[in-house]
């Protein structure tokens, strides 16, 4: 994707929208998250197998080409999941993970210490901090990674 530079503010060539809205109840009537468990809404590289750049101001999952739209931005990941995802226990050398809880009960462990999120409570891990969401609660979370690698910057 094409960049240039105006005034200091970094602007896609090929930007079709200039923000997308995802509104929770899309996110919940996603299939993914029934299936999977997980969707990524915000990422750093775009898998053109399953996904391509968001066209519409308001994000659904049932785009007419079958795949999921998503913002690209670099260094920075967004995604919505739930109990359903595979959780391994990893950290990050150099991505800062906020976890912010939407609906139920989650706990995540770091560094050997539970942590039990409610509804509107959010936790910070930062990079090389061992941490996994435990399987036993249901939930509904939204996860940003910011300074983010990517996949080569997860570790198990």
């Amino acid at each position: 994707m094409a960049q240039f530079t105006t005034s200091g503010i970094i602007k896609h060539i090929n930007m079709t929208t200039p923000a997308v809205l995802f509104k929770l109840e899309a996110a919940k009537n996603d299939p993914a998250l029934q299936t999977r468990g997980d969707r990524k809404i915000l990422v750093t590289e775009i898998y053109t197998a399953k996904e391509e750049v968001a066209t519409e101001t308001h994000w659904s999952h049932q785009a007419s080409s079958g795949k999921c739209p998503v913002l690209q931005m670099r260094d920075t990941e967004s995604a919505v999941f739930t109990q359903v995802a595979k959780q391994t226990r990893h950290f990050h050398k150099i991505g800062t993970e906020i976890y912010l809880l939407v609906e139920g009960r989650m706990t995540i462990e770091v560094e050997g210490t539970d942590y039990t999120l409610t509804p509107g409570d959010a936790i910070v891990v930062l990079p090389g901090a061992y941490h996994q969401i435990r399987p036993d609660c249901e939930f509904l979370c939204r996860v940003f990674t910011v300074n983010c690698g990517g996949g080569k910057d997860r570790y198990e």
